[in-house]
């Protein structure tokens, strides 16, 4: 689907692997690999390292947008549900409107089958 080589360097220091797009549903899922170096002090994966791992898929969605052009996010709000340990985190994407500038979406953060963090975000056409 994608050339590793054309992913952004964040997205292979994050782990980023098993891409899928799911066109029928507009849904790419993508799976993380998270380190012991990503944790706060509590020994839980630090809230900027999952809010990384949300921009990243929502940036690989970016490329499916209708003006095929490249985007660029303006601004993100996410929450926090639950803890999330060292390993393997799926992360989902969705377009919830493509505007001609901007692309609004948002993203999830799933670890052991439940939902660990919840982004919504705008993107800027360039």
């Amino acid at each position: 689907m994608f050339d590793s080589h054309q992913l952004p360097p964040i997205h292979h220091f994050l782990g980023g692997h098993d891409i899928k797009w799911h066109a029928e549903q507009g849904i790419l899922e993508i799976k993380y690999q998270t380190q012991q170096c990503f944790t706060n002090p509590r020994g839980s994966i630090e809230g900027g390292m999952l809010c990384a791992i949300l921009d990243d898929v929502m940036g690989i969605l970016s490329v499916f947008n209708k003006a095929e052009r490249p985007a660029a996010t303006i601004n993100l709000h996410i929450d926090f549900f639950r803890p999330c340990q060292v390993g393997e985190v799926l992360a989902k994407a969705w377009f919830v409107k493509e505007g001609k500038k901007v692309l609004s979406m948002e993203s999830e953060a799933w670890q052991k089958d439940k939902l660990i963090a919840k982004c919504s975000a705008a993107f800027l056409v360039l």
